[in-house]
C-alpha cells in the first residue's frame, strides 16, 4: 500500500457504502489511468513529429523512409545519451522503482521517480529505439492506481484487483484494446478469476479507453485486408505454432538473460548510448528496424516486403531489441514480438503457397503473430485477445489462432523442460 493507507488501516468494503465506495475508486482509476495514457501518448506524438517530421503520421508508424539516411544514426545516438543519464541519475539518487507486480502486492511506487522512468522509456522509443512502449502506461497508472487506493483506504484485496486493473487498463488505452487489457490484469496480474474482478478490470479498460479517446483514436492499430479461412490456411496454422513458439522461447530467455545483467553505474552510461548508436547504423540501412515494431509488423501483414528480406528484419529485430533491454533500457516485447511474429508468418506464407496454394498471406501472417505474442508472454487469451484486437480481424480467424497458440505453448513449455505441466505466466511487468 502506498504511505498514506498505512497510516489510515483501510476499510473492509461492505455494504451499500462499500459498494459506492469501491464504484467511485474504480472511476477515479479509470480516469486517472486514461488521464496517464494521454500524457504518454502526447510526449510519442511530440518526439515522433518533431524529430521525423511527418504531418501525416510518424515515420516510425508510416513506414517512410527516413531523410537523410543518417537521421537515425543521429536521434538513436542522442536517445542512447539522454536515456543513460536519465536512468543512471534514477538509479543513483533515486528511490527504487517498484514493478507493476511489486505495486500489485501492495509495494509503494514513488511517484516521483515512476514518472520520470516512463517517460524516459516512451522518449527512447519515439526517438527509435528498439524496444516496447507498453511498460511505460502500465507502471504509470499502477502508480496511480495504487496512490488512489490509499487514499480510499480500500482493502487488501480489492486494492490488489483496482491496481492490477489500472496497469491493463494503461495497455488497452495506449492501443485501444480495452479487452485484452482486462485479460491483462485477469490472467496474467492477478493470475485468477472472479465476478468482481472482472467487472472491476473491465470497467476501468473500458473508462481508460475512453478517457484516452482524444489521442488514441477508436480504431485498430493495424488495418488488415479482409482474410478467409481456408483447409491450407488451417493445416498452415498447425504447422507454424511449433515454429513461432520455440522463436519466441528463445526471444524471451535472451531477452530475460541480457536484462538480467544490464550494466549499472558508469559502465551504463558508456554502453546504452554505444548499443542505441549501433541500433542506429543499422535502422539507417534497415529504417524498419527502428521504434518498437509497429513499422516492420505492417510490412509483415501488407507483404510489402520479400519473403527474404522479412526473414533478414525478422532477426535483425529480435538482436535489436534484445540488445537493446540488456543494455540497460527499460522497455517491453510485446509489440516487437508483434512484428517479429508477423515478418516470419509472411514470410513462411511465401513458402507455403508452393506447397498448397490457398492459404491467405495476411491472415497466415496474423496467426503467426499471435501464437509468438502467446508464447513469448505465457498468456493465450490475453495474447488472442491482443492480435484479434490490434488487427480488427473480429472472429474470422479465431479457429486458425487457436490452432497455432495451442501448437505455440506445447512447443514452447516442452522446449523449456516444463513438459505438459502448468502453464505459469512470466513477470510482465518491467520486461
Amino acid at each position: 500500500m502506498t504511505g498514506d493507507a498505512r497510516a489510515r488501516p483501510p476499510r473492509r468494503l461492505s455494504g451499500l457504502w462499500g459498494l459506492a465506495r469501491l464504484g467511485l475508486a474504480t472511476l477515479c482509476v479509470g480516469t486517472a489511468t486514461g488521464l496517464a495514457v494521454l500524457l504518454l501518448v502526447w510526449i510519442v506524438h511530440s518526439v515522433e513529429h518533431l524529430v521525423w517530421g511527418s504531418a501525416e503520421g510518424s515515420f516510425l508508424d508510416g513506414l517512410a523512409l527516413p531523410s537523410p539516411w543518417w537521421l537515425p544514426i543521429v536521434t538513436l545516438s542522442a536517445a542512447g545519451v539522454i536515456a543513460a543519464i536519465g536512468w543512471y541519475l534514477l538509479r543513483r539518487f533515486g528511490r527504487r522503482i517498484s514493478s507493476v507486480e511489486e505495486g500489485v502486492a501492495g509495494k509503494r511506487m514513488p511517484a516521483l521517480e515512476t514518472a520520470a522512468d516512463t517517460v524516459i522509456q516512451v522518449t527512447s522509443v519515439a526517438l527509435g529505439a528498439s524496444i516496447g512502449k507498453e511498460v511505460a502506461p502500465r507502471e504509470l497508472s499502477a502508480m496511480a492506481g495504487s496512490k488512489i487506493v490509499g487514499w480510499f483506504r480500500i482493502d487488501a484485496r480489492w486494492s490488489m484487483i483496482l491496481v492490477a486493473s489500472a496497469a491493463g487498463a494503461g495497455l488497452a488505452a495506449v492501443y485501444n484494446v480495452p479487452l485484452a487489457g482486462a485479460l491483462f490484469a485477469i490472467e496474467i496480474l492477478l493470475a485468477r478469476f472472479s465476478a468482481g474482478a472482472a467487472v472491476v478490470a473491465l470497467s476501468i479498460s473500458a473508462i481508460a479507453t475512453f478517457v484516452a479517446r482524444p489521442l488514441v483514436a477508436d480504431d485498430s492499430l493495424y488495418h488488415v485486408d479482409d482474410v478467409s479461412v481456408t483447409p491450407s490456411l488451417l493445416v498452415a496454422a498447425v504447422l507454424i505454432g511449433p515454429l513461432m513458439g520455440w522463436t519466441a522461447t528463445s526471444f524471451s530467455a535472451v531477452t530475460a538473460r541480457l536484462s538480467r545483467r544490464r550494466p549499472t553505474g558508469w559502465k551504463l552510461l558508456l554502453v546504452l548510448p554505444v548499443t542505441f548508436a549501433a541500433v542506429g547504423v543499422l535502422g539507417a540501412f534497415f529504417p524498419l528496424v527502428l521504434g518498437n515494431g509497429r513499422a516492420l509488423a505492417t510490412a509483415g501483414f501488407d507483404h510489402a516486403q520479400p519473403a527474404l528480406l522479412l526473414i533478414a528484419l525478422a532477426v535483425m529485430k529480435y538482436v535489436a531489441t534484445a540488445v537493446s533491454l540488456g543494455s540497460g533500457a527499460v522497455g517491453g516485447t510485446l509489440q516487437p514480438s508483434v512484428a517479429i511474429g508477423a515478418a516470419l508468418g509472411a514470410a513462411a506464407a511465401a513458402g507455403w503457397a508452393l506447397i498448397w496454394p490457398g492459404a491467405d498471406g495476411t491472415a497466415l501472417a496474423v496467426v503467426a503473430a499471435g501464437a509468438f505474442l502467446a508464447a513469448n508472454m505465457r498468456a493465450p487469451f490475453t495474447a488472442i485477445a491482443l492480435i484479434i484486437e490490434f488487427t480488427g480481424t473480429g472472429l474470422t480467424l479465431l479457429l486458425p489462432i487457436f490452432l497455432a497458440v495451442a501448437g505455440s505453448l506445447a512447443a514452447s513449455r516442452l522446449t523449456t523442460g516444463g513438459g505438459l505441466r502448468r502453464f505459469a505466466p512470466i513477470d510482465p511487468g518491467r520486461e
